[in-house]
């Protein structure tokens, strides 16, 4: 029997979602999946997992039609496995190009057969006051047809996988072009933008949630206050889940009339969830 194991990383839950989605889809046509965060796995763990299975997949958010940091690292990571068979996934809010093709890329590298990329549209993340022209929402009303869509691309993908019909998406030319275009200034600034995040502390309440949060270690206590490293990676999980919106954005605090931050695909979504071992 096939197995698979599915590598992720998300920021503030859409991936999860979409990782999830996809871990039962190919379940429920025989091809049991193993799902792990990036952040959860432990020493010697990745190349057990590796080892163990036929199918491998890879899924993470597009931040300027790039990789998180933490995918990128992970990536460059994994040894040499030539022809293991290997699909990559994105999300992303409206467009990135070839956001899948860029990990596909270092998995190919790496000697991979890339079988399958895909690109998913999510619900916008991004809430941070500075950027109030692009909107989001929490409500379910709106969210939920978003998800729906997704589903349905979900399916779409389990489905050519378990027929082993290959399909890359976000792979010709003028993708890449598209992508590009938003990726080359990313990169140029994204190192000046690190420093960004930071913690009004007349709001905050200490309890220490934006530290155990953040994927990078970003966040320290220093001197009774929450400082940052200017290592920021923009996963806008800190931002979007202080239960007082006590963390800033180039030192602005969100705008509650906007509603609260975005809190993720389902309701009362945990972001906690996103550092373990084990996903359910």
């Amino acid at each position: 029997m096939k197995k698979a194991v599915l590598f992720f990383f998300s920021g503030t839950g859409n991936t999860w979602w979409v990782a999830r989605e996809l871990a039962r889809a190919l379940e429920v046509r025989g091809i049991p999946t193993e799902l792990r965060s990036i952040e959860g796995l432990e020493a010697g763990e990745t190349e057990r997992l590796l080892a163990g299975a036929d199918l491998v997949g890879a899924g993470y958010p597009v931040y300027g039609s790039d990789l998180p940091r933490p995918m990128e690292a992970f990536l460059e990571g994994l040894p040499q496995i030539p022809g293991k068979r290997v699909f990559v996934f994105c999300t992303q809010w409206m467009w990135s190009g070839d956001g899948a093709r860029v990990g596909a890329a270092m998995l190919r590298n790496k000697g991979f057969d890339i079988r399958w990329t895909e690109q998913f549209l999510m619900p916008n993340n991004i809430s941070t006051t500075p950027t109030w022209f692009l909107p989001y929402t929490n409500e379910k009303g709106r969210i939920n047809p978003v998800l729906a869509r997704a589903r349905r691309r979900v399916l779409r993908l389990s489905d050519r996988i378990q027929k082993d019909r290959p399909r890359r998406k976000g792979c010709n030319p003028l993708s890449r072009l598209s992508g590009g275009i938003q990726r080359v200034p990313f990169r140029w600034s994204f190192e000046s933008w690190q420093d960004d995040v930071g913690v009004d502390m007349d709001r905050c309440i200490r309890c220490g949630r934006c530290i155990r949060l953040c994927p990078v270690g970003n966040l320290r206590w220093e001197d009774g206050a929450v400082r940052a490293r200017g290592e920021c990676i923009l996963c806008l999980r800190c931002y979007n889940f202080c239960p007082v919106s006590a963390v800033t954005y180039r030192g602005r605090r969100h705008n509650m009339e906007r509603g609260k931050p975005y809190a993720g695909p389902v309701r009362n979504f945990r972001p906690e969830i996103l550092r373990e071992r084990r996903q359910p």
